[in-house]
């Protein structure tokens, strides 16, 4: 009996070898530099997202509560009591103490999270504390009468952005009545840019 040999069973020459593995190092070469930045993108993202729901849930909770609700970045972690941290890289939702013997330490803190802090997200707008009265819309409490010993940031657009060194830029602004809206600080806001910032927040 003839067993059969030759070019079906042959394997890979080591020249076939050495292209294929030229190939997949010259893809790896093109794909990681826009794999680093979907990454990066994905980071900001997350932070910035996380940040809007925070302020959100702010808004919630005072409108609920019928009391002043605050959303502070700090650098501390996050509990009833971390201190505002201008561009902090965390964030703390709480209610103030409405008197002296308001302090329930457990119904005051609402949440906290610090992806940011995770994600090694630059955080800018030199803000660390924005409040919300029980109608839902800023206040800008002082230091002295919040108890934080920092005044609530109020103005007509008032801006955290979120960047990492490579990648895009996202902004949360939120406005006098309340509205709260996410932006690509890299695109002006327009019909065909929807997810754009207005030019006065860019």
């Amino acid at each position: 009996m003839l067993t059969r040999t030759g070019a079906g069973q042959r394997g890979f020459s080591l020249i076939e070898l050495v292209i294929a593995i030229t190939i997949v190092a010259l893809l790896l070469l093109v794909a990681v530099p826009a794999l680093q930045t979907w990454v990066s993108d994905a980071r900001v993202r997350t932070a910035a997202e996380s940040f809007q729901n925070a302020v959100r849930l702010a808004q919630s909770e005072a409108v609920k509560r019928s009391r002043t609700a605050v959303v502070m970045l700090t650098d501390s972690t996050p509990s009833i009591d971390a201190k505002p941290t201008k561009n902090g890289k965390k964030w703390v939702v709480r209610l103030l103490e409405r008197s002296t013997t308001d302090d329930d330490e457990d119904s005051l803190f609402v949440r906290g999270g610090g992806e940011a802090s995770s994600g090694d997200v630059t955080v800018g707008g030199d803000i660390s504390l924005i409040c919300f009265n029980a109608l839902g819309q800023q206040t800008g409490l002082s230091g002295t009468a919040n108890g934080l010993s920092v005044d609530c940031d109020k103005s007509d657009s008032t801006a955290v952005s979120f960047s990492r060194i490579s990648g895009r830029t996202l902004k949360v602004l939120v406005n006098l009545g309340g509205k709260v809206r996410l932006c690509d600080a890299e695109k002006t806001f327009s019909d065909s840019q929807p997810d754009g910032c207005p030019s006065i927040a860019s």
